[in-house]
Formats: C-alpha cells, structure tokens, sequence
C-alpha cells in the first residue's frame, strides 16, 4: 500500500442502493458494508470490509469479502480474502487461505479509467 493520501470508508457505515459507485482519483479503502461498484487506482477491500458490486483499480487488495468480479493491473487475494467472481487481471496474487469462487482470466487490463465494465 502507498503513502498517498485517499479515502478510508470506516466500519461505521453501511451503503445501500440502486447503482451506488464509488469513483476515486486517490486510493479508497472500504472498511464497511459496500453494495455498488468501486473505481479508483488503489483499492483496499479490509478485513471487516464487505463488498457486493464490482471492483476495479490498477492496485486491488482484498482482506475482507466481494460477492462481484474484479478488474485490475495487480489483484492480491490475501490469507483472509473471500472472494466470488471472476478475476481479469495482469498480475493476480493468491496467499494460502484465501477463498476464490470464479474464474481468473489473465489480459491487458485498460482497468480503472474505464470503469471495468468492458470486463468479458
């Protein structure tokens, strides 16, 4: 993770809707309930953060939970991760004890400044 300066979305707050996104030009850690979809160049899904949508960033972390796919440059799935989705990605990182239920496809992501929507 990098020392630049982002947003941190604590555990205190849960988002819920109808096409909820979350578009950042810095890094965003989500440390909470999340249903909608994540865009930024350093994505950190914590330990306690629970994401329901898609997720896209050059950099993807993932401590906590994503029911939804993935789309970046670097994808890690750390030891506590739980991710189901498929994964598209240039480089994926898996620890032992991570969970992954889909599909990873390896591809030239043009990633995050579209959105991840052009995901196959």
């Amino acid at each position: 993770m990098s020392d630049q300066a982002g947003v941190v979305i604590k555990d205190d707050l849960k988002f819920v809707g109808q096409c909820v996104q979350i578009v950042s030009q810095n890094k965003i850690e989500i440390d909470c309930e999340f249903e909608g979809d994540v865009t930024g160049p350093e994505v950190v899904v914590s330990e306690r953060g629970k994401v329901r949508g898609f997720i896209a960033g050059d950099r993807v972390t993932v401590l906590g939970r994503i029911v939804g796919g993935i789309r970046g440059k670097t994808v890690a799935l750390m030891s506590s991760a739980h991710v189901e989705g498929d994964i598209h990605h240039n480089s994926l990182a898996i620890a032992k004890g991570a969970e992954l239920i889909g599909r990873c496809r390896q591809n030239d992501a043009s990633v995050w400044s579209d959105g991840g929507k052009n995901a196959a």
